[in-house]
């Protein structure tokens, strides 16, 4: 249950973000620059480095790819009761947060819209976004219960692979959902393992859905999702769902192998798997 609520929250973290438009060169389907995580991970550090005095380690990352530019709310009020014991700041200066859309393959890895989950010393979180290239502080999230969430998550090494290797990786067990759905929504999930449950192994979660990545998306949709090693490459476990509940957002980064695979109430895998075992 600790562990479904953990993820719960850092799933926020990333419905949350200030994506801001800034301008951008043209890439062919989208009109957006895109980066892998090998090429948004050193802006993020580097804008990282440069707020409250640095000393921040990465916990986490998430691509988000949409065929349609979304908007949300710059503020709090989705954390609800996740962030009892939390104090959350909003850093970013924007009050409607967009993320821009991408046309194109899928199974590249690239994505115009990157989030970053750092801890330092003090086991603050802070939020960072790289969008279209342009890096930027969203929010801090400090206090005795988010230092105790932020203690659970290991470092992402720097020997990960990148995503657009673990999109290849994936690539023959999504062809079919792919070529069904070439304008899904993509997530590529990284963590550094969950220290709380023995698991030190870096993991990257690749996901397709037929779902926008949306708060006021309804209806119901396909997916397919898989985990991947991160310093091997190897594809760890497949998945495929049909008629998960569409809305809420992205789906949570978390493991899917071994007894531990988890994903918090309010996600997609979630309320699938409320479905089938009802």
């Amino acid at each position: 249950m600790a562990a479904v609520v953990v993820v719960a929250l850092l799933v926020v973290f990333v419905v949350l973000p200030a994506l801001t438009t800034t301008s951008s060169s043209s890439v062919p389907g989208g009109g957006s620059e895109v980066l892998t995580y090998r090429g948004a991970a050193p802006i993020a550090n580097h804008t990282a480095d440069g707020y409250a005095g640095g000393g921040w380690t990465l916990l986490f990352a998430i691509g988000l790819v949409s065929a349609t530019n979304e908007s949300y709310p710059a503020n709090t009020s989705s954390l609800g009761n996740l962030t009892s014991g939390c104090t959350v700041k909003i850093v970013t200066g924007s009050s409607t947060l967009t993320l821009p859309e991408f046309l194109g393959n899928r199974s590249s890895g690239e994505s115009p819209a990157w989030e970053f989950g750092y801890r330092n010393s003090s086991d603050t979180i802070a939020i960072v976004s790289v969008i279209n290239g342009h890096g930027s502080v969203l929010a801090t999230l400090s206090g005795v219960t988010c230092a105790f969430y932020a203690q659970l998550l290991s470092p992402v090494p720097g020997s990960v692979i990148d995503s657009s290797q673990a999109a290849l990786a994936v690539r023959p067990h999504a062809a079919a959902f792919l070529a069904l759905h070439p304008n899904a929504t993509a997530e590529f999930g990284l963590i550094g393992g969950i220290a709380f449950l023995g698991q030190s192994t870096p993991e990257w979660s690749v996901t397709y859905n037929t779902c926008a990545l949306s708060p006021s998306a309804t209806g119901t949709g396909d997916q397919f999702n898989a985990t991947v090693n991160a310093l091997t490459g190897s594809v760890i476990k497949t998945n495929s769902t049909t008629g998960i509940s569409c809305g809420g957002g992205p789906v949570a980064v978390v493991p899917m192998s071994g007894p531990h695979a988890l994903a918090p109430s309010g996600t997609p895998d979630a309320r699938a798997r409320s479905k089938s075992s009802a």
